[in-house]
Parts: C-alpha cells; structure tokens; sequence
C-alpha cells in the first residue's frame, strides 16, 4: 500500500488520474502561500495596505487543505474498497503517528536551535504539541480511523449525500452561523443540546470528495456554474469578511479563515470540481507523478524555511506586501522543492516519513 498522508495515494483505484495529482500540487502551492502571507498577519495594522494585501493572498488559498481531505476521500471510498478496522489500524494510521513523532522532534529541535534552549519543559511540551502544521496529520488519523465505516455509508449513493448535508450543517453551518452575533450564542447552545458530534468535522470533506470524483462528471452545465458562482461568494465571504471584521474590531480577526466554514467549503468544491472537469479521465504522465510526489514533503518542510526566513529577517515586509509576499513564496517553496526531491530518494524516509 502506498498511501502518504498528504495525498493519501492507493493502489485500489488504477490508473492515476491526473485531476487527482494536479489537485496535490495546486493544494501544496496554497499551502505555502497561507504560511508565508502569516508571517506578519499577526503584527501588522488591519487599516494597512500590507495587511489587507496578505488577507487576501492568505484567504484566496484556504481551500487548499479541504481539498486534501477531499483528495483521499475520493481514493479511499473508492466502488469496491473495503477496509477492515483492522487493517486500518495496522496499516494506515501508524504511518501517520511515526511520521508526526518524527516531524515533531525535527520541528522541536529547530524552535529549539532558533530560541537557544535546552529546557526538558520546553522540549516536551513542542515535541507533544507539534509544529502548527503537523495537526493535520493527527486530523486526518481521525478521519482514517473512520475510513471502514464511511465505505459502507458510500456503497448507497442516497445514504452519501444524506451524510454530506447532515454533516454540512454540523460541520460549516453551525460554525458559520457562530460568526453572527448573538445568533452564535444561540447555535452553541442548541449544538450542546442536540449533540450531532459524530457526524461532523472533516468526514464531510472525505464524502464530499468521493461523490464529486464519481459524480461530478454527470453534472449539469447549470450545477457547475453553480458550484463555481458558490465557490467566487465563498472566497469574497472569506476575503471581505475577514477585512471587515478586522477593521471593525481594530485587530486581526481569523474566524472567516476556518476550514469547517461555508465560505471555504464552498471555494474547496468549486476548486475540486474545475480542476476534475478540465482534466476529464486523463492519466498521470511520468513528470507529473515526480511532481506529485513532492507535494508531501514540500507540505511537511516548508514552515522550517519560513521559520529560517523569519529569524533572518528575510520576510515580505522588506517590500509592500502586495509584492514581497509572492516574493518570500517563490523563496520558500524553491527550497522546498529542492529539499523534497532529495527526502523522497533517502531509503525509509521516503517510506515513512514522506
């Protein structure tokens, strides 16, 4: 089996397609846009131009980790895969913990080296915590350990999209509708009382993408521009909302930013379903492939070079954001590129830590 976390790679549904692989590259580019446009997201006046410059860079990119999830969706409740509980804890779920131990260490050792300590408390509580990226990793462990049951859900087309809207409106109404003052109150407590934690969170990415990659080629022309008027709403929601709310209250403000939110769902889908019609039912070429395999490591990688770049000062403040902040990306993703085409040829790295 050849799955990797990132883009939950299988053997079970040859060949490749290559909407499925375009979709891993185009995903591990946003990534590093949203970490490099952090850099001084946090530091810098809502009202400025710099700011609102890396909002928008930072908000147009969100969709990128739905999409992961939606990735290993559509390969692990692929028509006839059947994962036993078993099986899923033995082979697919391991990989996940050693691979998030080990970044961790790495990652520890670096906050370590950057801020000159060698406190126990210190090293512990990093190597527990993990790098803000490697959440991801434990998140999708969580999804894994449900992959047995989500197949069977899958197997009736009717019971799928029952599970999508149920956990829709678990997973992105109700986290939305907690943006609304006062209204968000009143969510919270009927969620308390209703209770529906089973059926939320990112299962709802998983299915969603198993039935756009079944289905989405039997859309109408209308649904599709639908999907994609739905997705443009959801990114001016998460760009102009984030603004606004920043603005308003004087600091900076993530909430729109949310990967369980109507607006970023909503741009995950539409990004999904273009990238599957353009490419139709076409294969994964050889340099294709190379490139795909990259976009693992380039996600695991890059916040140690964003990080050097941080501590050397080198971020896109040097220039007006709307400039430096493509800039310090094409730096940051270079290295990591580079750094992922050697992991990936390192014998056991490559098969368990990338």
């Amino acid at each position: 089996m050849t799955t990797t976390p990132v883009h939950a790679t299988t053997t079970a549904s040859p060949p490749r397609l290559a909407y499925i692989d375009q979709l891993r590259v185009v995903a591990a580019l946003a990534v590093v846009m949203i970490h490099v446009s952090a850099m001084h997201w946090g530091d810098t006046p809502p009202a400025s131009a710099d700011w609102q410059a890396m909002n928008v860079y930072a908000a147009v990119s969100r969709w990128c980790v739905p999409v992961f999830f939606m990735i290993s969706g559509s390969l692990f409740l692929a028509p006839g895969r059947t994962d036993t509980p078993a099986k899923t804890w033995r082979r697919h779920i391991p990989k996940l913990l050693v691979m998030y131990l080990a970044w961790s260490a790495a990652y520890t050792v670096l906050s370590a080296v950057f801020q000159r300590t060698a406190d126990p408390v210190f090293l512990l509580t990093h190597l527990w915590d993990g790098y803000y990226h490697l959440w991801y990793l434990l998140a999708l462990a969580g999804v894994y350990a449900l992959i047995p049951l989500l197949q069977r859900v899958v197997a009736d087309d009717a019971l799928a999209r029952y599970f999508v809207l149920l956990t829709g409106v678990a997973s992105l109404a109700v986290p939305t509708l907690a943006l609304v003052p006062v209204a968000g109150d009143l969510t919270a407590d009927l969620v308390q009382r209703v209770g529906p934690f089973l059926a939320a969170g990112f299962p709802f990415y998983f299915v969603l993408g198993h039935l756009l990659h079944e289905h989405g080629d039997r859309l109408s022309p209308r649904t599709r521009a639908l999907v994609y008027a739905g997705g443009g709403l959801g990114v001016a929601v998460t760009v102009g909302g984030t603004a606004w709310a920043s603005v308003a209250r004087g600091t900076q403000v993530g909430e729109f930013y949310g990967y369980l939110t109507l607006g970023v769902a909503l741009a995950a889908a539409a990004v999904f379903l273009a990238v599957r019609t353009r490419a139709g039912g076409a294969v994964t070429g050889p340099r294709l492939a190379t490139v795909a395999r990259w976009t693992l490591p380039i996600y695991l990688v890059h916040p140690a070079f964003v990080r050097i770049f941080q501590e050397l000062d080198l971020t896109p403040r040097l220039l007006p954001s709307v400039v430096g902040v493509p800039l310090v990306w094409l730096a940051v993703l270079a290295l990591s590129v580079a750094t992922s085409a050697v992991l990936v040829r390192i014998p056991v790295v490559n098969s368990w830590l990338v």
